[in-house]
């Protein structure tokens, strides 16, 4: 399958999930947050568009781990 067929077909998978996280001590936010996302009680609710649930969650954790050294 060449790279288009590949790119059409992953945005044909693409669904919105909502994942619940707890938000870690001292988080702070960082530039542009890339999710809609709304935070109650020490829990954070994220709307995350991706190919299946495990996906949405590893973006999220890694969201919610820092910022990378590069980004700082």
């Amino acid at each position: 399958m060449n790279t288009f067929d590949t790119v059409m077909d992953r945005i044909k998978n693409l669904q919105l999930f909502e994942v619940m996280v707890d938000v870690p001590e001292g988080f702070q936010f960082y530039g542009a947050v890339p999710f809609d996302m709304s935070i109650t009680g020490g829990k954070a609710f994220v709307k995350v568009i991706a190919v299946d649930l495990k996906e949405a969650v590893d973006r999220v954790n890694e969201y919610f781990s820092g910022p990378k050294e590069e980004e700082l």
